[in-house]
């Protein structure tokens, strides 16, 4: 039988989730912040919601250099789990920020919900495929779209910024503060936004 296993060393670190106000004086206000250190050590458990099949796990853990965060561990080929935190936000700018530490070949998938006309337009899907290092927007109708590189082992930060003032709805995503390819591209993800979620698709 084909195995594949997978983690992602800390999925989330501190999520935080902000509301842009303004139009002329960005004011950013703090919605949402996850740093886990209330959080008891195991199986991840309330406020987030976790559906799973098979062996997958979303625990919480302690490291050395971030405290306690999520650790996100993949099971056979045919497993799977999300983990998603509600919230309700209905300003036209949001950002998300997640600080993320993949190991070699680790794959997962990050998603800001909201608003849409279909499944597709209603989110925006960060991922990272097994046997690469490549983190990979997913929208529509943005389509797949290479952003870059998230290496192995390290800490990176990801920031995903919406921004649905204007038609056509647009997002960048940045890893420590840089700009990727994923600058200015088209979603149809709307306010009010929901949750933000992880997933392990073995």
């Amino acid at each position: 039988m084909l195995m594949r296993e997978q983690r992602i060393y800390s999925a989330l670190l501190a999520i935080a989730l902000f509301f842009l106000l303004g139009s002329s004086v960005w004011a950013l206000t703090k919605i949402v912040h996850e740093d886990f250190e209330n959080y008891s050590l195991g199986s991840l458990g309330a406020p987030w919601s976790v559906s799973k099949s098979g062996t997958s796990q979303a625990s919480i853990v302690s490291t050395a250099d971030h405290g306690k965060v999520i650790l996100l561990h993949g099971g056979k080929v045919t497993d799977f789990l999300i983990a998603s935190r509600g919230f309700s936000a209905s300003s036209q700018e949001i950002v998300a920020q997640v600080d993320i530490k993949p190991t070699t070949d680790a794959s997962f998938i990050w998603s800001l919900h909201g608003a849409g006309s279909s499944i597709g337009a209603r989110r925006i899907r960060l991922q990272r495929q097994p046997g690469s290092p490549m983190l990979v927007s997913n929208t529509v109708p943005g389509g797949n779209r290479d952003c870059a590189a998230l290496p192995s082992g390290i800490w990176s930060r990801v920031t995903l910024k919406v921004h649905a003032t204007l038609y056509p709805h647009t997002f960048d995503v940045l890893i420590n503060g840089n700009r990727t390819a994923c600058t200015g591209l088209s979603t149809g993800l709307s306010p009010p936004f929901t949750q933000v979620s992880i997933m392990d698709a073995s």
